[in-house]
C-alpha cells in the first residue's frame, strides 16, 4: 500500500473514530442527566438507552440533534417539564451544546462555579422561574458566545458579577425576581436593550437604569441630618410650651406677691 493511499486512509479512521467517541459523550450525557433529576411528570420517559441506531436520542423529549442520524446533542429544551434537582453536572458531555433551557422547572442549589468548563460554547441558557440560589458564577463571562442569558425568577444572592457587561454578544438577559445586591454593572447599551424590568424586585440593586447607588458614609450622614431636622421640628413646639409655662408661672407668682403685699398693708 502506498503511503498516498495510507494517508487518507488514516485520516478517515480517525475522523470516524471522533464522531463515534463524540456520539458517545453525546449519549452518556443524556443518560447522566436522566440520572440526576427527578422527573415528577415522566416527561422522560421517551429517554430510553440502550438502541444501537445512529441518531436514536434524536427522538428524546426536548432534545434537537445537529443531524436527525448523528447522536450529537445541539439543544436541550426542557422547559416546564416540572424537573427537580440540582444543575446536571452531567451536561458537559454533551460538547456541541449551543442551546440550554431549564426554565420553569424545580431546579434548586447553587451553580457550579466553572459554568464555562461544563458549557463552553452555549449562545442561549435559560434557567429562569427556578428556586436556584447562591452567588451568579462570574465564570458566565467566559462563555463568549452568549446571546441570551436568562436568570430571572430564583433566589440567587450577593453581587452581579462585572464581568457579565464584558460578554460581547449578550443582548438579552435578566436577573429579575432575585435577592440580588449592590451596582449593576454597565451593559453594552449599544448591543443590549435593558430597562428598569430587566433588574426588578431586587431591593438592593441600584445603578442605571434603577436608582443611583448610595455611598453608606453619604447616607449615614444624610440620615443625621434628618433625623436632627426632624428633631428640631418635633422639639419646637414642646420647647415654645414651656417658654410660655415658665412666663405664666412667672407672673402668677409675681401676681400672688402683690395680693399678698396689699393685703398686709390693709392690715396695717
Amino acid at each position: 500500500m502506498s503511503i498516498m493511499t495510507i494517508i487518507p486512509t488514516c485520516l478517515w479512521f480517525l475522523l470516524v473514530s471522533s464522531f463515534t467517541c463524540a456520539n458517545k459523550a453525546d449519549v452518556y450525557c443524556l443518560r447522566d442527566i436522566y440520572s440526576q433529576v427527578k422527573d415528577p411528570n415522566r416527561y422522560l420517559t421517551s429517554w430510553v438507552f440502550g438502541n444501537t441506531t445512529s441518531g436514536y436520542i434524536c427522538n428524546f423529549s426536548g432534545v434537537t440533534c445537529w443531524h436527525d442520524d448523528e447522536n450529537r446533542v445541539l439543544s436541550i429544551k426542557l422547559s416546564g417539564f416540572g424537573l427537580e434537582g440540582e444543575f446536571p453536572s452531567g451536561i458537559m458531555y454533551c460538547t456541541g451544546l449551543v442551546d440550554l433551557d431549564l426554565s420553569r422547572n424545580n431546579f434548586y442549589g447553587a451553580l457550579p462555579s466553572n459554568m464555562v468548563s461544563l458549557v463552553p460554547f452555549l449562545t442561549t441558557l435559560d434557567l429562569s422561574y427556578n428556586q436556584f440560589s447562591g452567588e451568579i458564577p462570574a465564570s458566565l463571562s467566559n462563555i463568549k458566545f452568549l446571546n441570551i442569558l436568562m436568570l430571572q425568577h430564583n433566589q440567587f444572592t450577593g453581587q452581579l458579577p462585572p464581568e457579565l457587561a464584558s460578554l460581547p454578544r449578550l443582548y438579552k438577559f435578566s436577573v429579575a425576581d432575585n435577592q440580588l445586591t449592590g451596582p449593576i454593572p454597565r451593559f453594552n447599551e449599544t448591543t443590549m436593550s435593558i430597562g428598569p424590568e430587566n433588574f426588578a424586585n431586587n431591593e438592593g440593586l441600584c445603578g442605571r437604569p434603577m436608582d443611583a447607588c448610595v455611598d453608606p458614609e453619604e447616607e449615614m450622614i444624610r440620615l443625621g441630618k434628618m433625623g436632627a431636622a426632624v428633631g428640631a421640628a418635633l422639639l419646637a413646639p414642646v420647647g415654645a410650651f414651656l417658654d410660655w409655662f415658665s412666663i405664666n408661672n412667672r407672673k402668677k407668682k409675681q401676681g400672688d406677691t402683690r395680693h399678698r403685699s396689699l393685703i398686709f398693708h390693709i392690715g396695717d
